[in-house]
């Protein structure tokens, strides 16, 4: 089918400039066996999902055959998770699988689920949080940081700093040097989320070049904040929409009763220069919830959608902790990068994460949003499809000694 040949052909396309740039630094997906082989075909599940004209998931036995091609390793259907037959082999389930939602599962000392809907890779049988987070005063507060070197145009890697032994991460950040040029041409992020088990942060960015020809090497520098005494709960709170072509959507992920929100982020974003779904706001929306916002374009080729996911990292306090400090909002020109800086944190406190909203405007794309040495939180956004009426940076802080 026509969808199965666009999805293996951006794969062949993406593989091939990868290779093509020894500086391009793309990790791999999970950090088990049996989650780099559910989240390693999850993705391509996604990618074939926005070739749809209805944005409907394959049915299970047609999106079995495509995921055997793109992954290179068989993929099998079951009834439900009592039909794994053979282990550390992917299945797509039929139980639960929709047109907008995929299950998947996987046999190895456990049995592994990977549900659309829940936003991770779960051990089946695990009800409730798994752990029940902790929440005091954050000592030894340190910034992680990991830089790559990226230029090659419509690619997308997966890039992690991880924190030091003995500290948990919080929340993170990315800058990028140079700074989105004229014409857009820059490092824009699809993800911003914790990595509970590998103890770090990741994004996945796109390098967008409009007009390719000779893209500027950029250095992309990704942050964690990490420290002993907050680790959000587990299960993590994900909440997913799926936005098309012209359209705005929003979504929150909200903490269960007896937690409060500790920091918060998205994943799933897709866009590149043909088109997809982009993110344009992600913050608190009181103490208990996150908020994400995207909007949906189609250049050209595949239809222009794809999945949005927001995350709430959440621990059980008494009451909130968590602090907010906002910018003054700046003015997105069109074709212009804008830039504004939160103030510090109170005293007694550091921060943990931050976040940003494009002023309800679907016309700009956001930059990146970092973590500054003295206690602030900058973002940038750039006014690719014209200008919007404000940026705004949000500051998330903790009590800290």
């Amino acid at each position: 089918m026509r969808r199965a040949a666009l999805l293996i052909a951006m794969v062949a396309a993406v593989t091939t400039a990868l290779l093509l740039d020894s500086t391009a630094f793309a990790a791999t997906p999970g950090f088990s066996l049996p989650t780099k082989r559910l989240e390693g075909a999850y993705k391509f599940a996604l990618q074939d999902r926005r070739f749809d004209p209805a944005g409907c998931y394959a049915r299970p036995p047609e999106l079995a055959k495509i995921l055997t091609k793109a992954t290179g390793r068989r993929v099998a259907v079951a009834r439900n998770t009592n039909r794994l037959r053979n282990r550390n082999e992917v299945y797509v389930l039929k139980a639960g699988t929709s047109c907008d939602r995929l299950r998947m599962g996987l046999r190895a000392l456990s049995i592994y689920v990977l549900d659309s809907h829940l936003g991770t890779v779960r051990i089946q049988g695990r009800k409730g949080a798994a752990t029940p987070g902790l929440a005091r005063t954050l000592l030894g507060v340190s910034l992680a940081t990991q830089t790559y070197r990226l230029n090659k145009p419509d690619t997308a890697p997966r890039l992690d700093v991880l924190c030091p032994r003995g500290s948990s991460p919080i929340g993170g950040g990315m800058s990028s040097s140079p700074a989105v040029g004229p014409g857009g041409e820059g490092v824009y992020p699809h993800s911003y989320e914790r990595l509970g088990a590998q103890l770090g942060f990741h994004i996945s960015v796109v390098v967008l070049d409009p007009t390719p020809g000779q893209t500027t090497t950029r250095d992309v520098t990704v942050q964690a904040v990490c420290g002993r005494g907050v680790i959000p709960a587990t299960p993590t709170p994900h909440k997913t929409v799926w936005i098309r072509s012209g359209q705005t959507k929003t979504v929150t992920a909200r903490c269960p009763s007896g937690q409060f929100l500790v920091s918060g982020g998205f994943q799933r974003t897709n866009f590149r220069s043909d088109g997809g779904d982009y993110i344009t706001e992600s913050r608190a929306s009181g103490p208990k919830a996150w908020t994400v916002t995207g909007s949906a374009y189609s250049a050209f080729g595949p239809p222009g959608q794809g999945e949005l996911t927001a995350i709430a990292y959440c621990a059980r306090t008494g009451k909130p902790k968590l602090t907010e400090v906002a910018s003054s909002p700046a003015p997105i020109g069109a074709g212009q990068l804008a830039s504004t800086t939160t103030p510090a944190c109170p005293a007694g406190k550091r921060l943990v994460a931050g976040g940003f909203s494009n002023g309800g405007s679907p016309n700009a794309f956001f930059a990146e949003g970092a973590i500054n040495q003295n206690d602030t939180f900058t973002a940038r956004s750039y006014g690719f499809f014209g200008p919007a009426p404000s940026l705004t940076a949000y500051g998330y802080c903790w009590p800290a000694q």
